[in-house]
């Protein structure tokens, strides 16, 4: 089972909307949260193995062998 790859553009555009529509935030403000909340969410979603750095959605059931042809990762490390 793959997981589904990360669009950081469809969270980031549902954090602004989120906070600007029902809590009321400046447009500012809001995108500043995005960003944040985006880039803590990408760096989840890779492969901590310095060999590797590729997405937690290039790893078969996420903790086996990466789909990347070229990659000697064997474990999806977080």
């Amino acid at each position: 089972m793959l997981e589904k790859q990360f669009d950081a553009d469809v969270l980031y555009n549902r954090i602004v909307h989120f906070y600007m529509d029902k809590k009321g935030y400046t447009k500012e403000k809001a995108n500043e949260i995005a960003q944040s909340v985006v880039q803590k969410e990408a760096q989840r979603r890779i492969c901590k193995n310095e060999k590797c750095k590729h997405y937690s959605h290039d790893h078969i059931r996420n903790a086996e062998t990466c789909l990347v042809a070229e990659c000697d990762c064997h474990k999806f490390v977080k």
